[in-house]
């Protein structure tokens, strides 16, 4: 386990944080423009950011280990999505907060946390598995998350990032290169997702304080359950159905990224309270370098 790694990333991402702090309190960027950019985010840069993926690491992969990988982490995902309904239940959520608690259960920072800290830790033909849980990530939000979340009236039913998380699959499983000018572009557009994001994220965390962020048990409970429990049982039970150990590996280190951005940016897109989202988020992103730690110890 390479603590350096998981440490500069999350460097990375306080830097980012604190920069839309920043910009925020200096008024760079006002709460009507967090939710133009936040749309921009969800429909513009994150599909192109999934496109990018995998034009980069197709070519690496076999069909057969992208079928196999495709169906374990469909089932992972499904299984997510039962917890996500169950969990905030069992925890007696707030009726009105449980769809926050389940976005942030089914869906984890798997793209620029996960991305740098696997290609660290695993070796390549490993890679292939972490690609495969990033485009079933981004089908997922533009289906199930869309769904869940509430879409805007003036969103289509077919949006661009469902069309894009159909176009990365054929991109992946075909093999398909594309033109240099058009793949630079492509990854220069998806590149953007991390900087406005993580912005985005510090406009949230300007208005709310840390009394409120640290005072919220339920938090703490939801995170022990998202950042070990969850990792640990999902590692187990593969060994058990003997995966291959690469690709178990590969899913558990997945499973134990922080929550992601992206139901903070559907909220936000949404005129949504995001305060539980902006919590939950934070927190798990500091525990990460503790609980990824163990994770990592016990089952990769």
């Amino acid at each position: 386990m390479n603590v350096q790694v998981v440490f500069q990333q999350m460097m990375v991402i306080v830097a980012l944080v604190c920069l839309g702090i920043w910009m925020y309190k200096r008024k760079y960027i006002s709460d009507e423009m967090t939710e133009k950019l936040s749309s921009i985010v969800v429909d513009v840069c994150n599909p192109m950011l999934c496109i990018s993926c995998a034009l980069t690491a197709g070519e690496a992969a076999s069909r057969r280990n992208i079928a196999i990988g495709m169906l374990v982490g469909a089932i992972i995902y499904l299984a997510t999505v039962v917890l996500g309904f169950l969990i905030p239940k069992l925890c007696r959520i707030k009726r009105e907060q449980q769809k926050f608690y389940h976005m942030m259960i089914v869906y984890a920072n798997t793209g620029f946390i996960g991305i740098p800290v696997a290609k660290a830790i695993l070796p390549a033909e490993a890679m292939v598995y972490v690609v495969i849980v990033n485009i079933l990530f981004s089908l997922l939000v533009y289906t199930h998350g869309i769904a869940l979340m509430g879409a805007g009236s003036n969103n289509p039913k077919v949006s661009f990032g469902l069309l894009c998380s159909i176009l990365t699959i054929v991109i992946f499983w075909f093999h398909i290169s594309l033109p240099r000018m058009a793949a630079d572009c492509i990854t220069y557009i998806g590149n953007a997702t991390t900087f406005l994001s993580m912005s985005l994220l510090g406009c949230s965390f300007a208005v709310i304080s840390f009394k409120v962020l640290f005072a919220n048990r339920d938090m703490y409970l939801f995170s022990v359950i998202k950042m070990l429990l969850i990792p640990l049982a999902g590692g187990y039970l593969m060994k058990f159905l003997g995966v291959d150990e690469w690709m178990r590996n590969a899913f558990v280190l997945m499973l134990a990224m922080p929550a992601a951005n992206m139901p903070l940016m559907m909220a936000k897109r949404n005129g949504e309270d995001t305060e539980i989202l902006t919590q939950g988020i934070l927190l798990t992103t500091m525990l990460t370098p503790v609980t990824l730690t163990i994770v990592t110890y016990i089952i990769c």
